[in-house]
């Protein structure tokens, strides 16, 4: 008698012969190393600074869509460039800017109000050169 049934889940393997090289149905990836890729990482590393530390499930959820979108308009800037530019083109980038103000609206446009261990850290002088009290004795 075979086994139970497993779970049908939406990022199973989509080509069970194992010729997909690992891609998973509804996940995409993107090689870190090409353009694409860098711009994707990058855009994250500079919302999840902007967010601050701990950011919450939605927040990281978010980030990430508003990643891709900053992917897609960057695409499209390219096109822009290029001449390719068409009508469609012209509407998608509209939407997709007013997307991504949508989403940073949700993020926080403004930065996070520090915390008080951030300003004290920050307030605590620095010395530089010598320590005071310290003289030449010529």
């Amino acid at each position: 008698m075979p086994g139970p049934a497993r779970p049908v889940s939406p990022y199973m393997i989509s080509d069970p012969g194992g010729k997909s090289r690992g891609t998973r149905r509804g996940i995409v990836r993107v090689d870190g190393r090409t353009k694409e890729g860098r711009l994707l990482k990058n855009c994250r590393k500079a919302l999840l600074k902007h967010v601050g530390a701990n950011p919450s499930i939605p927040q990281l959820a978010l980030i990430e869509r508003a990643s891709w979108l900053e992917l897609r308009c960057a695409v499209l800037d390219a096109k822009q460039i290029d001449g390719t530019f068409t009508a469609y083109d012209a509407n998608m980038f509209l939407a997709l800017v007013g997307g991504l103000r949508r989403l940073y609206r949700e993020i926080g446009i403004q930065q996070p109000a520090p915390t008080f261990s951030e300003l004290l850290r920050d307030s605590t002088p620095k010395r530089r050169g010598r320590p005071p009290g310290r003289r030449n004795s010529k």
